[in-house]
């Protein structure tokens, strides 16, 4: 097992994805994938527990239900919260914010949430980095993503100039950019996202890799996440 997929699910909304769980009794769990055993794996505050599919599209379905189910459910408990704020202020007067400005806050909160409602979204699942080790020879195996980098090298120079002020003149001229290679899952769409990111500069360039079956595209995630470093 190498990829944790969520962190403290809740009971209550895990059960509502997930019925193998309706039976059990635990408050939070962990949820990993086990590939090789076409099973969850489940570290719960009541112990350990194995959840086993029939197929892998059975195991892929189960995983886009529960990580869109969770998404959803965070993105409207942050929606939810802006709002919640937004009522305190507007009910102590002493806390100086222009009604004007609190009612377009909540009207765009409002859309948001509206939007989050009627969407297709697809969540992803943030599988890790790679290891700074390997990084250079993934950018110079790939001409694109070496460009990218390049330029954006030397994009990070030019704002070095802009607030460097010790007295090397020559420092600028040679400074290297932190470089990260993120990995993302997006089991909906059975692909898998890597992402070059520099520093101060941002994503610079985007891979997308698709996978015709779920077995396919969960042996590649199981194989990417123990090539990368985790985020827990």
């Amino acid at each position: 097992m190498a990829l944790k997929i969520v962190s403290n699910v809740g009971y209550n909304n895990l059960a509502v994805v997930l019925p193998q769980v309706k039976e059990l009794n635990f408050d939070t769990a962990d949820i990993w994938l086990d590939f090789n055993n076409q099973a969850l794996e489940l570290y719960t505050n009541n112990g350990r527990v194995t959840v086993n599919f029939n197929s892998y599209d059975e195991l892929l379905n189960a995983i886009i239900a529960i990580t869109r189910e969770l998404a959803f459910r965070d993105v409207l408990n942050t929606l939810n919260r802006v709002i919640d704020d937004l009522t305190f202020y507007m009910e102590h007067p002493q806390l100086k914010i222009t009604e004007d400005v609190k009612n377009d806050l909540l009207k765009k909160v409002e859309k948001a949430k509206e939007r989050l409602f009627n969407s297709n979204y697809k969540a992803m699942i943030k599988m890790g980095q790679l290891p700074p080790k390997y990084i250079d020879s993934f950018i110079q195996s790939n001409v694109e993503v070496n460009k990218a980098v390049m330029d954006a090298t030397k994009k990070y120079r030019e704002l070095c100039w802009k607030t460097y002020e010790d007295g090397d003149p020559d420092y600028c001229d040679y400074a290297l950019p932190l470089v990260d290679v993120i990995y993302y899952a997006i089991p909906e769409e059975k692909s898998i996202v890597i992402i070059v990111d520099v520093d101060q500069i941002g994503e610079v360039y985007r891979i997308i890799e698709r996978y015709d079956t779920a077995y396919d595209f969960l042996k590649a995630v199981d194989e990417y996440s123990n090539k990368v470093i985790g985020f827990w």
